[in-house]
């Protein structure tokens, strides 16, 4: 890629709840893991800040042997980074004297996606007191078994599960007593199974396609202060600063004249969303999965189209909240979306690829697996120059990082 760019993968723990990112980074003219590290530290500093990456969250940066003993890391809050320690660093006294000093002062270590083998519990015996973390690479099927595993949970670490894949190993690892997780399980999210909503999920799912057909207002009203539960938490949900209105709604016919169809039928599909990441503690967080995968498909649309309209901008809100909406139902996924009278061209576009929207919603996976080569092709394709993508990475992960903190 022409530009550096920054990616992040989030870390949860064992309720799901967001703990931490781990700050992905490509830089091809970088020439060393310290020149690179230097490079996303000054971009950490001045091109991007901490705060439109990392919101309110823990970041965790890569480094290796140098980038310690060299003080780099002085250049970055120590509040706020977690310097994770390559499994392919050199362990030397200059190290263990860097670390014991660093770690005096505040700062924190782990190591890096660290396969548990004889040899690495031996090169980084001596400097474990050090560490504030593990994360300990899934890939290597022994990391759960033999005498490396035990040594490490004896020593009381806590423990981060790296490059999980599957839902089946994230059980494991939780059984294991891991406390945090990581890896591409996290965007493939499980379909929750019996989730107990506080309101009837086929019931808002009714209203929803109410909003979308032609109803009139009179008996929209009628069919949601018919169910007050419904109308409650969407009043409530609406009055939440996640929407920074200017004045307080207090009716459901209020809302409709104020918001319109459309955008009140968004933040109905966004209360059912809500609901279930309430009622399951058990799940990744979903939401915050949803605002990201919205924002990103509105704004490459406006970024690929000079004038969206406003159905085409509609549909790729749709798609993107749409492409995760079974994740809340034990319904199959086709099933739901005919339940919802999805256009065609939305399903096809979910479930194969197919089409313009298709198409951005592959992009928008691409940047939420970090797949920096499918990114290029795209901006290729449609001739964008990365100055002109670099700003809506940064303010799809303002708007997130701000539906974080409001959430709470």
């Amino acid at each position: 890629m022409g530009s550096s760019y920054i990616g992040r993968q989030p870390i949860v723990d064992a309720k799901g709840k967001l703990f931490a990112y781990d700050l992905l980074y490509t830089k091809p003219t970088a020439e060393s893991v310290e020149h690179a590290t230097a490079i996303l530290i000054n971009n950490l500093q001045s091109a991007f800040g901490l705060d439109p990456i990392l919101g309110k969250r823990l970041g965790f940066i890569r480094v290796d042997r140098d980038v310690i003993v060299h003080g780099l890391i002085d250049l970055l809050p120590k509040d706020r980074i977690v310097f994770a320690l390559l499994e392919t660093s050199m362990v030397d006294e200059p190290l263990r004297e860097s670390l014991a000093q660093y770690t005096a002062q505040g700062y924190r270590f782990a190591l890096n996606d660290l396969p548990l083998t004889p040899e690495n519990i031996e090169k980084f015996s001596p400097i474990f007191s050090y560490m504030s973390y593990i994360k300990v690479d899934m890939t290597y099927r022994e990391s759960l078994m033999g005498e490396s595993f035990q040594i490490i949970r004896r020593l009381g670490i806590p423990l981060i599960g790296a490059k999980i894949e599957s839902h089946d190993m994230h059980g494991a690892c939780v059984v294991q007593g891991f406390t945090y997780f990581q890896g591409f399980f996290i965007s493939k999210p499980k379909v929750l199974e019996n989730p107990s909503f506080s309101l009837d999920p086929m019931e808002v799912m009714r209203l929803w396609n109410m909003l979308q057909a032609d109803e009139s207002i009179d008996v929209l009203v009628e069919a949601f202060e018919k169910n007050h539960m419904v109308s409650l938490k969407l009043i409530r949900f609406i009055n939440s600063a996640v929407f920074s209105l200017r004045n307080p709604v207090s009716s459901i016919r209020h809302v409709l004249t104020l918001m319109g169809r459309e955008p009140l039928a968004r933040w109905v599909m966004l209360l059912m969303y809500s609901e279930a990441q309430e009622s399951d503690r058990n799940t990744i967080p979903l939401l915050l999965m949803v605002v990201e995968r919205t924002e990103l498909m509105t704004q490459l649309l406006e970024l690929t189209t000079p004038v969206p309209s406003k159905k085409q901008l509609a549909t790729a809100y749709f798609v993107g909240m749409l492409s995760l909406i079974h994740l809340l139902f034990q319904i199959p996924h086709r099933e739901l979306l005919h339940r919802l009278n999805v256009a065609p061209e939305i399903e096809r576009a979910l479930f194969e690829g197919d089409g313009f929207y298709g198409e951005l919603l592959t992009m928008v996976r691409s940047i939420e697996m970090f797949d920096v080569e499918a990114i290029d092709q795209f901006l290729e394709k449609h001739a964008i120059a990365y100055e002109r993508f670099e700003p809506i990475i940064a303010l799809t992960r303002e708007k997130v990082n701000e539906f974080d903190e409001a959430m709470g």
